[in-house]
This record gives C-alpha cells, sequence and structure tokens, in this order.
C-alpha cells in the first residue's frame, strides 16, 4: 500500500516533503526512511533518533496491518530527571516564605531567598538535563597483574590540551595492546 510520510518538527530538516513509500506496515515505512535518509538513523554519539508515530503507542502498532495512508512522525521529546518539578516547587515556597519573613527576621530572610533562587533555578537545569546512558560492558575480565590495555575515554568526552604552563590531568589513550602470558613451565 502506497502510504505519504510527513516529518514534522526538526525532522522537517532532514525532508521537508511528504515521503511516498510502499509498505504494508507502519513499521516497514519508518525501517525504508531509516535507511535512505541520511541524518534519520541517528549517530554514534547521541544513539538512536528517537520519534513519535501519531495513533500508534505501543511497538504492537507499529508492527499490525493498517489502512492509514498518512504517517505523521514527531521528534520525541526526552526531558531530564523527575525530581526538577519538586525541586522547583520547594524553592518558590522558600522564596515566598523570605518575603514573608523579611520583616520579621530580617537576617534570615535573604538565606531563604537565595535557597529557594538556588532551587528554581537547579530545578529548571535537572528537567534540561538528560540521562546519561551507561555504555561499559558489566562481565569485563579486569587483570589484577598489569595496568588498563584500554582506553580510559568514551566517545564524546573532552580531553584537555595544554596551552602555556599548567597542570592538567590526563587520559588513557591505548590501542593495539596485547597481554600475552610468557610464564615459565
Amino acid at each position: 500500500m502506497l502510504r505519504r510520510i510527513h516529518l514534522h518538527g526538526s525532522l522537517k530538516s532532514i525532508h521537508p516533503e511528504p515521503i511516498e513509500i510502499r509498505a504494508s506496515t507502519v513499521a516497514e515505512a519508518l525501517k525504508a526512511i531509516s535507511r535512505q535518509l541520511p541524518g534519520f538513523g541517528g549517530n554514534a554519539i547521541t544513539g538512536p533518533l528517537r520519534v513519535k508515530v501519531v495513533g500508534h503507542e505501543t511497538l504492537e502498532s507499529l508492527l499490525a496491518p493498517t489502512d492509514a495512508q498518512d504517517i505523521h512522525i514527531f521528534p520525541q521529546l526526552n526531558g531530564g530527571k523527575n525530581g526538577g518539578f519538586f525541586q522547583i516547587v520547594i524553592g518558590a515556597v522558600l522564596i515566598a516564605a523570605s518575603l514573608v519573613l523579611g520583616p520579621v527576621m530580617p537576617t534570615f530572610a535573604p538565606i531563604l531567598m537565595k535557597l529557594g533562587i538556588m532551587l528554581v533555578i537547579g530545578g529548571i537545569l535537572q528537567m534540561f538535563n538528560t540521562p546519561k546512558r551507561d555504555n561499559r560492558d558489566k562481565d569485563e575480565k579486569k587483570s589484577h597483574y598489569l595496568g588498563p590495555p584500554k582506553n580510559t575515554v568514551e566517545i564524546g568526552t573532552r580531553i584537555p590540551i595544554l596551552c602555556g604552563e599548567d597542570k592538567i590531568g590526563g587520559h588513557y589513550l591505548s590501542f593495539n595492546i596485547d597481554a600475552v602470558d610468557t610464564g615459565v613451565v
């Protein structure tokens, strides 16, 4: 069945016009455009591109046959942690308390005001912060005899470059290292 895929939001920069594809399911249409359009599949640093298909909330509905000819795809909005809203509310309560207690306790009110403002700003930043993915292998075998024959830097980590005279920390950048057991029998 011929389907028209409409990209919305930031995805519209990838392909502004509707895309026409023959596919039996919505999942098949998504798979086809993710392989054909550059930039739709994501990259190595940020991971796969997360999208929301209108009218399809579960994986089963994406795989089920449907008669819908128009498929609307939006970028999925990713938020940060859940504690940001609660922190903003506590900060707002502290700011209100500092305004009420200002004439009664002039030395205590500025401390409450500063604490409330810091909590509100921290809560807002927490809502914008995206959680980090843990890409390390849990079953990694560690050697007790040799140092780390692997990189200590993951993809996307900033490596400082020294300009002038200063002390900076470094990272192990190692490759093509083979640990060979040469024990004598």
